[in-house]
């Protein structure tokens, strides 16, 4: 079995420990005031395991690295996972862990799919690799933001409208075992900061790689512009939130914009030109 082989048997093991746990937690967070069992960590930490060795192995392929979209998708979801378990460790396991879970099964094996590009082991210095970690960090922590705004909106959706909630179910499962309304925003910003610290750790090491390799702190391009224009969206958002008080609409307005941006500089780009280009 050669490694590529070994990895892609890597990523399908640790897709399906993930998929496992993320449907069994759902299910036992569909009755009111149910908990979901706490040794379901152990399998999707058994799928983490696995999940790093296939992105390790598929990474470094001899004296080359082996990066583009789906390994960036990939090694963003693993370290997703990876926050949502500490977390779950802290607070009881909920229907954030469950879904986060459920997505990194689907997204975990795209390197597979999308083998991306060879680099030599040298073009990348320490510091861009730290630039990279970092920015994968921030995608991670923006992903796990999006689980929560999506449940957000619909918890508001279901306060505003109980009868049409009730009637499809949906305050009989799993909204009924989440915090209240004001509670979840307050998870939501602080996932988003943790995010926004990231992203600026990014652009500050960006640019200290950009003068090591290029003699100049910025190169403007289009990575460089949208990460940059995330960066004050998100900025906005956050003073918006914590000087101004912004809730509900006007937030996650301001939140899916930013999201859309960031998300733009690089994996949709990457995917268009994978896909598409090369």
């Amino acid at each position: 079995m050669n490694q590529m082989t070994l990895s892609a048997v890597f990523l399908l093991i640790g897709a399906a420990a993930y998929l496992a746990s993320g449907i069994f937690i759902l299910r036992a967070l569909r009755a009111p005031g149910a908990r979901a069992p706490s040794g379901l960590r152990l399998l999707a930490l058994a799928g983490l395991v696995m999940h790093f060795a296939g992105v390790a192995a598929e990474l470094f392929l001899g004296d080359l690295i082996h990066f583009g979209f789906g390994m960036a998708a990939s090694a963003m979801l693993l370290i997703a996972v990876g926050i949502t378990l500490v977390e779950s460790f802290v607070h009881r396991v909920n229907a954030l862990t469950g879904t986060v879970l459920i997505v990194a099964a689907a997204g975990s094996v795209l390197p597979v799919l999308f083998p991306g590009v060879t680099y030599p082991t040298d073009a990348w210095s320490v510091l861009f690799r730290v630039h990279l970690l970092a920015a994968l960090a921030a995608y991670s922590f923006m992903t796990i933001a999006v689980v929560q705004a999506i449940f957000l909106m619909r918890m508001d959706r279901a306060l505003k409208n109980p009868m049409q909630a009730l009637e499809s179910g949906s305050r009989g499962g799993i909204l009924t075992n989440m915090p209240d309304l004001m509670a979840m925003e307050r998870i939501l910003f602080r996932i988003v900061a943790c995010g926004f610290a990231c992203l600026t750790l990014v652009l500050i090491l960006g640019g200290f790689a950009t003068m090591q390799s290029h003699g100049v702190p910025f190169v403007w391009d289009h990575k460089t512009i949208l990460t940059w224009m995330s960066w004050v969206v998100f900025a906005v958002l956050l003073i918006g939130r914590y000087g101004f008080g912004w809730r509900k609409k006007k937030a996650l307005s301001w939140f899916w914009a930013g999201i859309f941006v960031l998300a733009a500089a690089y994996l949709i780009y990457r995917f268009v030109i994978e896909v598409f280009i090369l």
